[in-house]
């Protein structure tokens, strides 16, 4: 039977890796020869019927994405709110279940992630909302160390995002017994500066907490014990059982430990770790009242089975994997090291875990395990019992929860004020280059290699992957970052590096620097920039400028800075092995497109042309001054508008490649039809950022090798083409 759970659940997960959607007729096929293995290999059928049903599901979710014009204009929808994230500052985020689109009835309902600009009350979960709202596909940025957001909202079950510009109706839902208890929560604990991560660990509400907030959680290896999963509702089911155990009855402690944890995720609002938590321990409790036994790894299939075969798409969920897998950790850890040593059964998952959280995020903490050593049993012990009680005495005995939950409040001052402390003072989150974690990962392999009995193979092929990342690179390379609406690229000679541009900030402190540029720097053991460049002063183009250079040390800026060296033409450098010269402008504010800085980077055989956002007329100027202008690859000023790209421009720089950095599905149009149809006339290949992700191209004698053929990862990084029949991805 684990064999067979075990195949349906791998069936289903490769949807992680198809490199394509198949079609929805591939499933007959696939059904049919699953059928004829069953007697055989019933194994092999399971994972057939796995894949099927994994197809089957995403056609049927994504069906409704088809609908012509979805995309190209706004429209009609109505809906219920299933979940609404409200913040201070920026847009609240809603997740909507559609009930029509236009006045069409949906099946299935698909859910959206929606945005709200509104001035009033952001809508609430359970509101019934009738509203005008654009939309577009799952879709993300798309660069090395980069979250991966289109993975993320198929994970969560969303197809599509948007923002309402309009509401024409809005009801709002009578409030839930929990929405009563989180207003009494909330009124209780007003003013008290622990409020947020009190909600948090009660209710779930994770909105309260800062970036900053999370940043300490990470950099301290701890953000589990403030997302309510498996260690909350194991610990508010053995309170239960605990109290039970008192009656004598095995059936009451059972009914009342599983009654303990159901009401806990409720309050939680049954998120998907809570689910995933409850479903497996009411699983146990049963088979505890049945006087039935079956191992850990038996239950834990049988979760995984349920869970995926509700929804395959969990399968994309990040959460789901470290919850399963930690599940998995620490059963092993228990028979190998023994259940009754904390420290032993921690370092052991610590231990196991360690790859995975390198690879997810980047980085390791090498204070996690005496921080969690500590806090594991004062959450197990004290803080969350204290807690589950004032929340079931927030309506018999409103001011007995209020006098704990003061306590608690205090509590906590005390105890986030240490986490802050120690996160700042000790620094303890180790960011890795992606050759440090290779060599992580290496070490992890030869002593899996060592441990295994015909272990040879796997250590010759981890000796090989190593002597890959050691082959010596290219002489200088270019990577065109995908950063939206807006212009980032790194040019880099081994561990040297100029940056051109910076990309966007937004209001909400959304910023291109801490989610594309630093991760780049990082993964590429990248610590300092010989150059910043920042071309002109559009927010799009500078946006983070003063953070980068509070981050990084800079040697040397140039262009549109408050204070520094502006941009003048005839300006020269070595850099290396390269040339830099600047080309334009004569004289500049750095306010205007044309007072851009123009860049030609070459090392006396392969040239790059950087051109900000300058348009004809200083593409004219710069004609008629005569410096030279050809280069293999130009980046298309003004991210391809009609403004620029002049046809004499264009067979003055002459280049074999083009890259067009224009945002996905952005509302200008960029790059314009106009430009695109001269680049074509002229025979030159073409690029768009926001379609291909990040450009990466590597010098190769006099001419660019394009590392990324074409924009990498499995299907949803790709669903536009899919979409697009021009394009067609199946």
């Amino acid at each position: 039977m684990d064999k067979r759970l075990f195949c349906f659940c791998a069936g289903i997960s490769t949807l992680m890796l198809w490199p394509w959607l198949p079609g929805w007729d591939w499933w007959l096929p696939l059904a049919w020869l699953g059928w004829l293995c069953w007697r055989a290999r019933p194994a092999l059928a399971c994972l057939l019927l796995g894949i099927v049903w994994a197809l089957c599901y995403s056609h049927w979710q994504l069906a409704w994405l088809q609908q012509p014009a979805l995309f190209q204009k706004s429209h009609i929808i109505a809906g219920s709110v299933v979940d609404a994230q409200h913040r201070d500052r920026g847009a609240s985020r809603l997740i909507v279940s559609l009930k029509s689109l236009d006045g069409q009835a949906l099946s299935p309902r698909p859910r959206v992630l929606l945005s709200w600009y509104g001035q009033g009350a952001a809508p609430a979960r359970g509101d019934e909302i009738h509203s005008v709202s654009r939309l577009q596909p799952p879709h993300s940025l798309h660069n090395p160390g980069t979250f991966d957001s289109a993975r993320w909202l198929l994970g969560q079950g969303i197809t599509a995002r948007g923002y309402l510009t309009g509401t024409l109706a809005h009801q709002a839902a009578v409030p839930s017994w929990r929405a009563r208890l989180l207003a009494r929560f909330r009124q209780l604990t007003d003013g008290q500066p622990a409020r947020d991560w009190l909600l948090a660990l009660s209710f779930g509400e994770r909105a309260g907490l800062t970036p900053a907030d999370w940043e300490v959680l990470r950099a301290l290896g701890i953000s589990h014990l403030f997302a309510i999963s498996g260690l909350h509702i194991g610990l508010a089911a053995a309170l239960g059982v605990l109290l039970g155990r008192l009656t004598g009855q095995p059936l009451a402690a059972a009914l009342l430990g599983g009654g303990l944890a159901l009401a806990y995720a409720w309050l939680a609002g049954f998120s998907l770790p809570t689910q995933r938590a409850l479903l497996m321990l009411l699983l146990w409790l049963a088979l505890l009242c049945w006087g039935r036994f079956w191992s850990g790894r038996r239950i834990l299939l049988v979760t995984m089975a349920l869970l995926l075969a509700t929804m395959p798409w969990l399968a994309l969920n990040q959460g789901f994997w470290l919850s399963v897998l930690a599940v998995a950790a620490l059963l092993a850890c228990a028979g190998w090291l023994g259940g009754n040593n904390l420290w032993r059964l921690q370092l052991g998952l610590t231990l196991l875990l360690l790859p995975l959280v390198m690879l997810l995020f980047g980085g390791v903490s090498w204070l996690s395990l005496p921080v969690n050593l500590v806090l594991i049993p004062l959450f197990s012990l004290l803080l969350i019992p204290l807690l589950l009680l004032a929340c079931l005495l927030l309506v018999p005995a409103p001011g007995v929860a209020a006098w704990l939950l003061h306590g608690l409040g205090r509590l906590f001052e005390f105890l986030l004020a240490g986490l802050h402390w120690l996160a700042h003072a000790l620094s303890p989150w180790l960011m890795l280059s992606a050759l440090a974690q290779g060599i992580v990962l290496l070490a992890a392999a030869l002593l899996l290699a060592g441990l295994l009995p015909r272990g040879r193979p796997v250590a010759w092929l981890a000796l090989y992957l190593a002597g890959l990342q050691l082959w010596p690179g290219p002489s200088w390379e270019v990577r065109v970052l995908d950063v939206g609406q807006g212009l980032s690229v790194l040019v880099t000679q081994g561990k040297r590096a100029l940056l051109y541009d910076t990309g966007n900030r937004f209001p909400s402190g959304f910023n291109m620097a801490d989610a594309v540029i630093l991760p780049l720097l990082t993964r590429l053991g990248i610590g300092r920039l010989d150059y910043l460049v920042i071309s002109h002063d559009d927010s799009d183009h500078s946006g983070n400028r003063e953070h980068l250079a509070a981050t990084l040390p800079v040697a040397r800026r140039l262009g549109a800075w408050p204070e520094g060296p502006r941009c003048r033409a005839g300006q020269r450098a070595e850099w290396g092995r390269l040339q830099l010269q600047v080309l334009w402008p004569e004289a500049s504010t750095g306010h205007r497109n044309n007072d851009s800085c123009v860049l030609r980077i070459d090392d006396g055989r392969l040239a790059l042309l950087l051109t900000g956002d300058i348009e004809a007329r200083a593409e004219r100027a710069l004609l008629g001054r005569g410096p030279r202008l050809d280069a293999q690859l130009l980046l298309s000023p003004h991210h391809g508008s009609r403004s620029s790209s002049t046809e004499a421009f264009n067979r003055a720089v002459a280049p074999q490649l083009v890259v067009h950095t224009a945002g996905f599905n952005n509302r200008w149009g960029f790059p314009s039809p106009e430009v695109v149809a001269r680049f074509a006339q002229q025979g030159v290949p073409q690029l768009v950022t926001g379609e291909h992700g990040m450009v990466h191209l590597a010098a190769s004698g006099d001419r660019w090798r394009l590392v990324n053929a074409r924009r990498p990862g499995p299907w949803y990084h790709r669903l536009n083409a899919w979409l697009n029949e021009s394009k067609p991805l199946e």
